[in-house]
């Protein structure tokens, strides 16, 4: 006899497996995981993730920081960037009332939040989800930048920017700097960032558009290290480093939000509802507040009987509007290049539609 589900949460990484966790500690029976991801054998690419500090309070909320610190992640003392002007300015964690930020091994972190939410009393499913929302109650779309069950559902990904990353990989086992600090970098046609990874290795990436990426060879090892070692900070950063011969790999970053987060029977959490550019570098943020508060939605309607409303939706919208105030703010403050097209395309104020 098949038992339906309360809530089909569909995608485990980090705003799934949150959410889910987040349902289960609030006493909801019936919680069903999808991983679809684990059943095909794909592993997220790590990527130089980092959460700030304030990601303490997220995990505090899901009763998870001691044991956070027990699986023994890298600090990361701040960040320092040079961005509308040659010269390197930093911001240290020093003074943060939350402590440090944290360089994620990604993949031991997605693990680490699917293990409590299964001990919490979550069921991890194999499979693409599709029985799974159909005998649920609510759904919970949290299969990323593809938003597969509310585009089902009609919803629209409201696009508003589009960037290529790509991505390559040292090992600093010799390099001249160990510093624990992220590395933000502006250039003509985009903009470098560099991220300590586990076992004594750098996650470097350019960030730019996808044409330019085509037309200067910046898939191809040579002519995307020359390009890396032309920069000043980032280059001084790699003295030392040994480039991972044949490691690129290249991403699509688009920045939406979806013209509807949530149905009477299903809401969307993560990058399944809205995209920020990596700039703003809230991702893993990001996705732990919304599965928190997307659970805190669906519990909250169970215990009433009631479908889904508004409420989630608003905030939703609100701080996708917070987020763009910032990005232009930022994109806004480096005009070094002003004959560029990738900086002039950038500093195009970005408006969200008027809300229907």
């Amino acid at each position: 006899m098949t038992i339906a589900a309360q809530v089909a949460v569909l995608g485990a990484g980090p705003a799934g497996a949150a959410c889910a966790l987040a349902l289960a500690r609030a006493g909801v029976d019936g919680v069903r995981l999808v991983d679809s991801g684990r059943r095909r054998g794909r592993k997220p690419v790590a990527v130089g993730e980092t959460i700030p500090p304030d990601a303490r309070l997220l995990l505090d909320r899901l009763g998870l920081w001691q044991a956070f610190l027990d699986e023994r992640h890298e600090p990361c003392l701040g960040s320092c960037s040079a961005w509308g002007s040659d010269r390197l300015g930093h911001n240290d964690f020093l003074l943060n009332p939350q402590g440090c930020g944290w360089h994620l091994d990604r993949a031991r972190f997605d693990a680490f939040l699917r293990r409590h939410a299964r001990a919490a009393g979550a069921t991890i499913v194999d499979g693409e989800g599709g029985a799974q929302a159909a005998q649920a109650r609510f759904v919970v779309d949290a299969t990323g930048r593809a938003s597969a069950f509310a585009r089902a559902m009609g919803a629209r990904q409201q696009a508003l920017d589009r960037l290529t990353f790509v991505y390559g990989f040292f090992d600093t086992a010799r390099a001249s700097s160990h510093s624990r600090l992220t590395l933000l970098e502006a250039a003509r046609d985009g903009w470098w960032y560099a991220a300590a990874l586990p076992g004594d290795r750098l996650a470097v990436a350019f960030a730019g558009d996808a044409e330019h990426v085509r037309g200067a060879g910046l898939a191809r090892d040579g002519r995307w290290l020359g390009a890396a070692l032309a920069t000043r900070h980032l280059a001084a950063r790699l003295d030392g480093c040994r480039f991972l011969a044949g490691s690129l790999v290249s991403r699509v970053a688009a920045s939406f939000l979806l013209d509807r987060v949530l149905g009477p029977r299903w809401l969307a959490i993560g990058d399944a509802a809205a995209c920020f550019d990596p700039l703003a570098a809230q991702g893993i943020h990001k996705a732990l507040a919304d599965g928190l508060d997307g659970a805190e939605a669906i519990a909250s309607a169970l215990a009433k009987g009631v479908d889904l409303a508004g409420d989630y939706e608003a905030e939703s919208r609100a701080r996708f509007d917070d987020y763009l105030v910032n990005r232009n703010y930022f994109y806004g403050l480096e005009r070094r290049w002003p004959g560029s097209l990738f900086w002039r395309r950038r500093q195009a104020r970005l408006e969200l539609p008027a809300a229907a």
